[in-house]
């Protein structure tokens, strides 16, 4: 038996049985084995690497309930790798198969059903597999990606990310974290650092986004042909833009200064360029038309400038000319939701023919954590806690730290220690006029300070030396 590859014409000889039509029954069985060696492809490469195969191999036969052997597989693929490359491209799966099946005798009928079956299950396994080796996700991710890639470029722009963001995310918020399409996932997907987005680095990201969804690989993939429609639809009506529009940061950041001294290096009436010398141009981008809120244009702007997700900034805009001639009024870009502020009044100004397209960005400055009220304990439960406490206990109140009675304490720097006990109070008046105390407690981060916790904690006793336990054995002898 002849482990070669049967010259083509020998095989559809072999496979045909008669010369009438005979190209194109061959053509049949290359389409079916074109899809099964696809099958096997897990991640697409156009090559079945030593772990894709055996994968595949030992799903197909556990299926058929035979048992599989890891060594016969890895040497099977061994015979079929002929340039010894350590993987196997199209033409080495296709010669191995058709080798088999010619010496099995197997009929072109009896081939094309086989290889039919093999691949239908081998895609259910993959589907089994989880949404990273499932066919149909990944083809429709593949659809996702060149619908947000609106230029065509082959690469997702953060304009392209974030106009995307708002069709999609009403469609996903049930069925995925928002969080997929977000400002911070084009960040962490952005592996290489250029600002773009690649088809591989966006696939990556959705499939790591995908193994924390407890769903079911059908459900996903309903959700995603779902968003494969609303941005067909978004498509259809074409794509809705700002003029491009310059963005400026400060050259030098500048030292924080109070109000009454921050104005005096901005443009007045007479000068209103004044000061220019200390801006700089940072780039340019179109700003899609569907961004609802400043946040949203905030959030382009950090892509753009390859900002932190945690950062805040300011946007500010020369607003239209006055009538009277002076100089355009400086506008902060406002509106925390849909609806409010100038954001919409805003983006149709940049259309307008006399609209200075210049954005400017300032107050750049980490974004404050948020403090979530922590519960307390309840008071029975507080003073059986202090009256455990061994360390001394330390009161912040409004009369000593604000209106200035009393002594200063505790005394600075305060070190607050395991055992000591640190409240404080707020005084809040009632319709009477009259004070009471009231104590909450906010925290960002629970590992930094704890809530209240009543643990007994036994101390370990010392290990005894080496010396002791032998010193102590000896004496155990001499005893007996």
């Amino acid at each position: 038996r002849s482990a070669r590859c049967p010259p083509p014409e020998r095989a559809a000889a072999a496979l045909v049985g008669a010369p009438s039509g005979a190209m194109a029954k061959r053509d049949e069985v290359e389409t079916a084995l074109g899809a099964l060696f696809a099958a096997y492809d897990l991640d697409e490469s156009g090559e079945l690497s030593r772990d894709e195969f055996v994968k595949i191999e030992m799903r197909l036969a556990f299926e058929s309930g035979e048992v599989y052997k890891v060594d016969s597989g890895a040497a099977r693929m061994t015979l079929m790798d002929k340039d010894m490359s350590g993987s196997l491209d199209y033409e080495e799966f296709r010669c191995r198969f058709l080798t088999n099946y010619t010496e099995m005798g197997m009929s072109r009928e009896e081939i094309i059903e086989h290889v039919h079956k093999q691949v239908k299950i081998a895609l259910l396994e993959r589907a089994r597999m989880g949404p990273r080796f499932h066919a149909g996700i990944r083809q429709v991710l593949r659809q996702i990606f060149f619908l947000f890639d609106t230029s065509g470029d082959g690469n997702l722009s953060p304009e392209e990310w974030i106009c995307a963001q708002k069709a999609v995310a009403i469609e996903v918020s049930d069925d995925f974290d928002e969080g997929w399409i977000d400002e911070a996932a084009f960040a962490a997907a952005d592996t290489d650092g250029n600002g773009l987005l690649d088809l591989t680095e966006f696939m990556e990201a959705s499939f790591s986004m995908f193994e924390g969804v407890k769903k079911r690989t059908d459900a996903i993939l309903v959700t995603l042909q779902r968003v494969v429609k609303v941005l067909e639809a978004q498509q259809g009506q074409g794509r809705k833009e700002t003029p491009l529009v310059q963005v400026y940061v400060q050259a030098e950041a500048p030292e924080f200064q109070p109000p009454h001294l921050s104005w005096q290096d901005e443009g007045t009436e007479d000068n209103p360029d004044k000061n220019m010398g200390k801006w700089k141009k940072a780039g340019e981008v179109c700003l899609p038309l569907n961004l609802a809120t400043a946040d949203d244009v905030a959030s382009l702007i950090r892509l753009m400038l390859k900002m932190s997700s945690e950062t805040w900034i300011s946007i500010f805009y020369c607003g239209p000319p006055r009538p009277d001639g002076g100089p355009r009024a400086i506008t902060l870009l406002r509106g925390e939701r849909a609806g409010e502020g100038n954001t919409l009044a805003f983006l149709q100004y940049l259309g307008k023919p006399n609209a200075d397209t210049r954005l400017f960005v300032k107050n750049v400055r980490k974004r404050p954590s948020k403090l979530t009220r922590q519960q307390r304990a309840f008071l029975e439960e507080r003073d059986a806690l202090l009256a455990k406490k061994t360390g001394q206990c330390w009161g912040l109140d409004w009369e000593t730290q604000l209106v200035g009675e009393g002594f200063q304490l505790p005394p600075r720097p305060m070190i607050v220690k395991v055992g000591d006990t640190v409240v404080f109070e707020v005084p809040q008046s009632d319709e009477n006029g009259e004070y009471k105390y009231s104590t909450n407690v906010f925290m960002d981060r629970t590992d930094v300070l704890s809530k209240p916790v009543d643990e007994n904690i036994e101390p370990k006793k010392a290990k005894k030396s080496k010396k002791e336990r032998k010193k102590k054995q000896e004496k155990e002898k001499t005893d007996e």
